[in-house]
């Protein structure tokens, strides 16, 4: 499983990492950075009209990973295929991992409108 990483705008500066088939999305309360379900996470990011956000996905012991560490759980994935969306449903980023539970986490740079989101699984 080869890390992937794409720099882009991201439309309401919000990320949906979930399970393939999840329609679960979690509540977002506007406090935090990130919210969860038990198979999908919601992420916030650098709006789109400031710029563009670096979005990493890939093994945990694979990619490099600097900042603060935001999400540290397992996720339900039984479909084995986590992907990023954006809000409109649009892909970013997909991959296929090897069991029905996946260890997720994700670091940023800290901030609640971080230009960096590195997503380890595994």
């Amino acid at each position: 499983m080869a890390s992937k990483s794409v720099r882009i705008p991201v439309l309401n500066s919000l990320l949906v990492v979930r399970d393939e088939r999840s329609q679960d999305l979690p509540d977002i309360d506007r406090n935090g950075v990130v919210w969860s379900t038990a198979s999908c996470v919601l992420v916030t990011c650098m709006p789109d009209s400031d710029g563009e956000t670096r979005v990493t996905l890939g093994r945990a012991n694979e990619i490099e990973h600097h900042g603060k560490l935001i999400f540290d759980r397992q996720l339900e994935t039984p479909s084995r295929r986590v992907v990023i969306d954006g809000v409109m449903r649009e892909r970013i980023l997909q991959m296929d991992v090897p069991a029905p539970q996946t260890r997720m986490r994700i670091w940023t740079n800290g901030v609640r409108d971080t230009d960096i989101v590195t997503i380890g699984l595994g």
